[in-house]
């Protein structure tokens, strides 16, 4: 009788929202503490296993902290093939949306100098 009762409850909660909701009950004692631990990492590792997280992403916007960003090499190798891919399209006078052209309403517009309209958007 119990199985029939899980497997309906399973198909009256496909996404699992009731088991997580019940994850989620009692103290989050562990998770703050997994977070803190992270937000207090010297080294934050983007791309490969690594995954960002808000305590993550809190720890590089904080003008205090002293994380350092390390992307891994197979993320590095991600971004030298986009910048090949650029440079490659920029060589053959391919517009590419905000690179070789302005953004939004200004889209139609082609730029001469596309590093200063990178830049500019950073900032």
């Amino acid at each position: 009788m119990a199985t029939i009762a899980a497997e309906k409850g399973s198909q009256s909660d496909p996404l699992k929202w009731g088991e997580a909701a019940d994850a989620l009950k009692g103290s989050h004692l562990e998770e703050v503490k997994r977070m803190v631990a992270e937000y207090r990492t010297a080294v934050i590792h983007v791309g490969g296993a690594e995954t960002l997280t808000v305590s993550r992403v809190a720890a590089v916007a904080n003008r205090y902290s002293q994380a350092k960003v390390e992307l891994s090499e197979s993320a590095r190798e991600g971004v030298d093939a986009s910048c090949k891919w650029i440079m490659d399209n920029i060589d053959k006078g391919t517009p590419i949306y905000g690179v070789t052209t302005g953004f939004g309403a200004s889209s139609n517009r082609k730029t001469q100098d596309g590093l200063a309209l990178q830049k500019e958007m950073v900032r």
